[in-house]
């Protein structure tokens, strides 16, 4: 590895030491996620800083730079996902006043990504997740729909390998439910919460496929209050229909 590589790589490191959970770091804490010593971590700062990649803070913290916003719109924009279901998620907002979500899902780490979010119009709004954020497959409406978008055997072979961990006490984090509860999404077509994912939070989701495989789902989300189980199956179906009918931007 040359010189120029090994700084791109340490650049990078710092960029991704940053968290939801560490979303301010000094550098102390710079260095030593990150494995480098702290003048090392300061000249690159400066670099990063210049570009708008980092921001100082009056005490020396740093924090991730206004830059990343506007290549982050650029990532979301431009993702698979978006160009298939982004018509969809725009009419279904107008249609339902709700929060409406787009998460891509990504196979190799069995991971979900917030790539794109419609705000809703009726409050209380239902807290849901920002874009940009990640999450494990587990439970909630998303997880369920891409998991479902799989062939029976597919998604056989990946439930075991979930992390179930609870995110409130209506999570699902036994197996052999998520997979019957996939099984139930495949068959009717859009999979359903209320309270899984986060309290007091219920939504449908649908899988969104592109070229034959699963990149993500498409999802509207309001307050458990709003959505009793009879309205989440109405949804559901009206997520379905209008993703069916929306032809690809």
């Amino acid at each position: 590895m040359t010189a120029e590589v090994r700084s791109v790589a340490r650049a990078l490191d710092i960029l991704g030491a940053f968290s939801t959970a560490h979303p301010r770091l000094t550098l102390s804490e710079l260095a030593t996620a990150v494995g480098l010593p702290r003048p090392s971590v300061r000249r690159l700062a400066v670099t990063l800083i210049e570009r708008g990649f980092l921001r100082q803070d009056d005490d020396g913290a740093y924090r991730l730079g206004a830059r990343l916003i506007e290549l982050g719109s650029q990532v979301s924009a431009a993702s698979a996902i978006t160009h298939r279901a982004g018509a969809a998620a725009d009419e279904l907002a107008r249609m339902t006043g709700e929060t409406v979500l787009l998460a891509e899902v990504d196979w190799t780490n069995l991971s979900l990504l917030i790539i794109g979010k419609r705000n809703p119009v009726q409050p209380p709004a239902a807290a849901t997740s920002p874009v940009g954020r990640r999450y494990a497959i587990a439970s909630g409406c998303i997880a369920k729909a891409v998991l479902s978008g799989l062939p029976p055997e597919g998604a056989a072979t990946i439930v075991p390998k979930l992390r179930l961990t609870p995110r409130t006490a209506s999570s699902i984090v036994d197996p052999s439910r998520l997979a019957e509860d996939v099984a139930a999404s495949r068959a009717r077509g859009y999979a359903m919460q209320s309270g899984e994912f986060l309290v007091g939070m219920a939504g449908v989701a649908v899988p969104v496929h592109l070229s034959g495989r699963v990149v993500g789902a498409l999802a509207v989300l309001g307050t458990a209050q709003r959505y009793p189980s009879p309205k989440l199956h109405r949804t559901g179906q009206l997520v379905r229909s209008v993703l069916a009918r929306t032809r690809p931007a």
